[in-house]
This record gives C-alpha cells, structure tokens and sequence, in this order.
C-alpha cells in the first residue's frame, strides 16, 4: 500500500533541498558526515557497479587549496565566457564548509557496461545519482550541500597529487557540506539572481506527456531560449 506519510516526507526533503554556497565554520560531527556518506552507497548504479569511492577532507589548508586548485580554471573561462555568471560556481566557496566530499569514479568499472555505449556515460550517470542521493541525505539532516563538478585538466591533476588519488579514479564531483550561512548569503547580491530563480520549477503538467509526446506542450525555440535567460541561474540579463 502507497505509504502517504514517507512520500510526504520525501517531497518535503526534495523541495527543501538547494545548492548553498555559503557556510558556517561549525564543524560536522563524523556520525553525520557518514549517515550520509551511507545513503550515498545506497544508490543505483549501472550494471550495479557501485563505482563510487569517497575523499572527505576536514583539514582547513587542505581545504583552501583544494578550492584553490578548482577555482584556478575560472580566469581563463570568464574571458572565454563572459555572458555566464560565475558568480553562482562553487568550486570558489569549497573551502568555506568544514568538511569536503570528493566522490571518485572507478574507471575499472567501464568493462560492466555495454559496448554499445560510448565513453564512459554510464560511469557519470551513476556517479550523479550517488551525488543527489548524497545530497537528499544531507538536507534530511538540516545540513547544506552545493554541487562542484571537475572533469579533468590541470585542477584535477593538481587535486589528485594533492590528496594521493591514483589515476585510476574520475574527480568528476565535490560537494561542500556543513550549515548554511543565511546571513552571508542574504548580503550576497551577486547570488540573488540564483537565489530567486533556483526554487521555481517547472509545472508537472507543462512536463508530462500521457502515451506519446503532446504536441501542443513542446515548447518553441524561442521560449527555450527565453527560458535560459529568465529563469536559469546561469545566464542573467544585466541592465544596461
């Protein structure tokens, strides 16, 4: 029988949940760092692979230097793209959280996957599952989460010799946990934008298609790009 209570608790944790990007330095006891590190182990993966393993760092100037490290493609990315708004990055804010979570993909694990698919797609896909579940888990316990993503490049070389990671291991993801700071966050105009927009969802009925695709719901290119620019947190009209 439907379980009316767990699906509403559910809900409310799902739409609880948001990205933070700025935290309080109080610390996060080791019993809730691994309550969630254990939802995180519970997720789906392809083929059952579980191809996540975890790095948590909690040492202060390990943690600025990793933020450091993630943040150092930022320069050259602003020039190559101006129109988006960095403002919103995590990887800047990573040292904020008293405790970091790098979540590793074993790359030994592509032999488990079908040949047909390219690349290493159902590695990632796994690995992002894992990172929400990680992140629900979180906001169950009032803890805030962000979501930084690397993928390659000097940073993760840099990371990777940092903390002793063998190559073997993708460092496709970082999540900051810890106590949001709504203090800071709320004198943060350079966030409102993503403040304001990130809660706003899509309808269900705008997103539903019954038995085939509703044509009379796709929306046009226009809106799709109108959509970009008026309700995503990375893309935001300035005034002139």
């Amino acid at each position: 029988m439907p379980d009316a209570a767990a699906y509403e608790s559910l809900h409310d944790i799902v739409a609880a949940r948001r990205s933070v990007r700025r935290f309080k330095p109080a610390p996060v006891s080791r019993e809730l760092v691994e309550k969630v590190l254990e939802v995180a182990r519970l997720s789906p993966s392809a083929a059952n692979s579980q191809p996540w393993e975890f790095v948590v760092v909690e040492d202060a100037d390990i943690r600025r230097n990793v933020a450091l490290a993630a943040a150092s493609v930022f320069a050259d990315a602003r020039k190559k793209d101006p129109t988006f708004e960095w403002s919103v990055s995590v990887q800047p804010f990573l040292f904020q959280a008293p405790v970091i979570i790098l979540v590793l993909g074993d790359r030994r694990m592509l032999p488990a996957y079908p040949t047909i698919l390219r690349g290493n797609v159902l590695l990632r896909q796994s690995l992002s599952i894992c990172v929400y579940g990680l992140q629900l888990a979180a906001a169950s316990l009032g803890l805030a989460t962000a979501w930084g993503t690397l993928q390659g490049g000097a940073a993760e070389a840099g990371i990777r010799e940092m903390l002793g990671i063998p190559d073997v291991f993708t460092i496709d993801h970082i999540v900051p946990l810890g106590y949001a700071d709504e203090v800071e966050g709320a004198r943060a105009t350079a966030l409102e934008p993503a403040r304001s927009r990130a809660p706003h969802r899509r309808s269900l009925d705008e997103v539903v298609h019954w038995g085939r695709f509703d044509e009379a719901k796709r929306r046009s290119d226009e809106a799709a790009g109108e959509f970009i620019w008026s309700e995503t947190v990375t893309r935001v009209r300035r005034q002139a």
